[in-house]
């Protein structure tokens, strides 16, 4: 989940399949100026569906009269042309995010659905599916796999539903996670590949470092080490399986200072080296402890 800035727009030629649900753009983006506003009566990107989840900073939405302001774990779903405004509050200093824009009758649907739950702006904490689902989306497109309209539309259908499965119990999901350890979390998925650890999660969470540790294995299940753990491992596995990168280019590249450090923490969480891993791709997630 490293940072990539910028929009990666879809434009397919099969309408056939489009006007089910389909991918417009997802990107990534960072604001630090005020100018940043975008107003729901005036885009240009009319009939379309916006899916937006704050990594960091803050930022505002002038919604049904009302405004919110969307911390790290908090997305909107709206549809334009509709009223809204959305732009970064003067008294934030920056406001980071990921985003989807869709399209399709079964995006007008799902919109429709959670704004009469009173859903258009919803708590998500970092290994919620939507969430997952998004990353991946982007990952797919920056690696320029999604080369057509059926997979596209796959792609935006499958988040569609987990939208609507997430919110089917939204009440008790978004009380899941506190907000310091979303905070956290997402800080873990963005800068992992940097000298971080738990110290460093605790300054961004905002509490204590004896009370974030307890608050985090008592919302996640396990200790912000071995969170970090899991985001490194899955990304070096991940790289293993999928790019012919040396070992040691990949032990930098997911966060572990040389080769044998991670060839180190690598058998002791799954029992396999990296290059049993990439040689084999072993089918043996299902009996790892936290790689789940």
């Amino acid at each position: 989940m490293k940072n990539k800035y910028g929009t990666i727009a879809f434009r397919f030629k099969e309408p056939s399949v489009s006007h089910i649900a389909q991918l417009w753009s997802v990107g990534w983006d960072e604001h630090t100026s005020s100018i940043y506003s975008w107003n729901g009566m005036e885009r240009k990107d009319m009939g379309k569906v916006i899916f937006q989840y704050t990594l960091s900073g803050t930022g505002e939405i002038e919604l049904e009269g009302s405004k919110h302001r969307l911390n790290p774990g908090h997305a909107f779903l709206v549809k334009s042309p509709s009223h809204y405004k959305y732009y970064l509050p003067e008294d934030s200093k920056s406001w980071e995010f990921m985003y989807v824009t869709l399209y399709g009758e079964e995006a007008e649907k799902c919109w429709n659905a959670l704004k009469e739950k009173n859903l258009s702006i919803i708590h998500f904490h970092p290994e919620a599916a939507p969430i997952e689902l998004l990353q991946e989306i982007l990952s797919e497109a920056n690696s320029k796999k999604i080369t057509n309209a059926y997979k596209g539309s796959s792609l935006a259908y499958q988040f569609l539903m987990a939208l609507y499965d997430y919110a089917a119990n939204a009440e008790t999901r978004m009380a899941d996670w506190p907000e310091s350890i979303v905070r956290s979390a997402l800080y873990a998925k963005q800068f992992y590949r940097d000298n971080i650890g738990p110290e460093e999660m605790a300054e961004v969470s905002g509490l204590s470092r004896y009370h974030y540790i307890r608050v985090f294995k008592q919302t996640t299940g396990i200790t912000p080490i071995q969170y970090l753990t899991k985001i490194r491992i899955q990304k070096a596995i991940e790289l293993l399986h999928q790019t012919k990168y040396s070992i040691e280019e990949i032990a930098e590249l997911s966060g572990y200072t040389n080769a044998n450090y991670l060839n180190k923490v690598c058998k002791k969480v799954t029992g396999y080296s990296p290059g049993e891993i990439r040689k084999n791709k072993m089918e043996w997630e299902d009996s790892l402890p936290f790689l789940k």
